[in-house]
């Protein structure tokens, strides 16, 4: 099952690119979801995600300790999507509860392979995202100080604080290739738009405009972002990914 159907599409023909941008491992976030277990020789362990990557898992599982070489099986949940492959267990190190074990996925097919990286995408893009110097930021609304997050190419984050970088946040402007996610404080319902639905500028509205995007692209898009949210980087300010991290709908 893929977890995004209408969004963060690609073929086989973009494949070494989309698994170079993501191919360090990434330390899924602490209030991500995102759950396993591992199947090995029919006897099934919750485990705990240490690290994710094009290639595999890194993971760390109560009881006895396994065998090098062994084959297995990685199951990954995460609210309703349900993904799961075949896997080699690398490398084993055991440890004094359990043991911490290196997975090389197995993918069966082009199908598998794009729904885990697509599954990897929010851990990626949220732990990439790192503070601009505020010396290269243009302060341009009295009252409010701007606060920029870069991460990789094409994703960016705005937060607006009230005064001064220390002050609360009360808005935010997430952007991601074409998608574009809006919030403020004191609002439930998030504003989503995507580039690829903008309207032509008339005389009577000469900012943006988009066209109400479709509810699954809507739906895909928010969860995209909300799982992003819960994989940022610790170099975020503490109270700006709470603040971030409230916005669901």
């Amino acid at each position: 099952m893929l977890p995004f159907s209408h969004i963060l599409d690609f073929d086989e023909t973009q494949l070494p690119e989309v698994e170079r941008r993501r191919a360090q491992r990434h330390v899924p976030g602490r209030l991500f979801p995102l759950q396993a277990t591992i199947d090995v020789d029919g006897e099934s362990r919750i485990a705990r995600i240490v690290d994710l990557s094009p290639g595999g898992a890194g993971l760390q599982v109560s009881g006895p300790s396994y065998q090098r070489d062994t084959e297995a099986k990685l199951h990954l949940m995460i609210d309703d999507v349900w993904l799961d492959f075949r896997c080699r267990i690398a490398h084993v190190r055991a440890m004094a509860a359990g043991c911490r074990i290196g997975l090389t996925a197995c993918f069966d097919d082009f199908a598998e392979k794009k729904a885990y990286l697509q599954l990897l995408q929010p851990v990626a893009i949220g732990s990439a995202f790192r503070p601009v110097p505020n010396e290269d930021i243009r302060q341009p609304e009295a009252g409010l100080h701007k606060l920029v997050f870069s991460g990789r190419p094409g994703a960016e984050l705005d937060v607006w604080c009230q005064r001064d970088s220390s002050g609360p946040p009360q808005s935010f402007l997430w952007q991601l290739d074409d998608y574009l996610v809006q919030g403020a404080l004191g609002e439930d319902k998030l504003q989503i738009h995507s580039r690829k639905y903008m309207m032509v500028p008339t005389r009577k509205k000469t900012g943006p405009a988009y066209r109400k995007l479709p509810p699954k692209v809507r739906e895909e898009i928010r969860r995209l972002f909300h799982w992003t949210m819960l994989n940022l980087s610790k170099e975020i300010p503490v109270d700006v990914r709470a603040f971030l991290q409230e916005f669901k709908h």
